[in-house]
């Protein structure tokens, strides 16, 4: 009886100590990581599903947030770390490039803008528009721009995916805004033309953006790396 008792506290000390250990090397638990529309739409999924293949036990909770917000988050300590676009202030957080991903004008094949090599927002903010859903995180970023411009985009419709936008668009409904990769995903099937945007704002790199790399979790700096975070390395 005895020994029966003094096996099973061995095993059960193995079983903490493969737990603590995976623990300490990002193995299991739950991250969080906040990212905006374009990066968990297009960017994150091909590059997060690998690494987290690797780690059947680890749980992620993506978290969508426009960039400043993104920001806010991470310099209040409520977030560690996040992808964002470098067109937002980041001051006083390290910012290391991970994608470049432009926003551009996506309009009609036969849309008078359409044989334009740029546009400026300002030049098409009157148009009607395609937009994304109320509360989407890309979307209210480009309703800022509209603000920042006295401007209040007319919308005539908002689809829950690029893809609706895109499909919309390619029909003549409006205009509309997404990134430069959703757009080549997209250009086939719906003839729409994409037009880059000569604003600032929307000449997006995507950025791994956190505070300090030595106070970031196990599990994140292993992500960051393998997205391709040079540690010592930022913007």
């Amino acid at each position: 009886m005895h020994q029966h008792l003094y096996y099973l506290i061995v095993q059960q000390q193995a079983q903490l100590r493969g737990e603590m250990q995976a623990f300490a090397h990002g193995a299991r638990g739950t991250l969080h990581l906040y990212a905006n529309t374009a990066a968990l739409t297009n960017y994150l999924p091909s590059r997060l599903a690998p690494w987290l293949a690797e780690r059947p036990r680890l749980h992620v909770e993506l978290l969508e947030r426009t960039s400043p917000e993104v920001v806010r988050a991470i310099s209040a300590g409520q977030a560690e770390a996040g992808i964002i676009s470098d067109a937002v202030d980041a001051d006083g957080l390290q910012q290391h490039v991970v994608a470049e991903d432009p926003l551009v004008m996506l309009l009609p094949a036969d849309h008078r803008f359409a044989p334009q090599r740029a546009l400026a927002f300002a030049d098409v903010a009157g148009e009607t528009f395609v937009a994304l859903a109320d509360g989407n995180a890309l979307q209210t970023y480009i309703e800022d721009q509209a603000r920042d411009i006295g401007r209040r985009l007319d919308v005539r419709i908002r689809m829950k995916t690029f893809e609706g936008v895109c499909i919309m668009i390619g029909h003549g409904i409006g205009v509309g805004i997404v990134p430069r990769s959703i757009a080549r995903l997209h250009r086939r099937s719906t003839h729409a033309v994409a037009v880059p945007l000569a604003d600032a704002w929307a000449q997006r790199r995507l950025c791994a953006c956190f505070a300090h790399w030595k106070a970031l979790s196990t599990p994140m700096r292993s992500l960051l790396l393998h997205l391709g975070v040079e540690a010592e390395k930022k913007v």
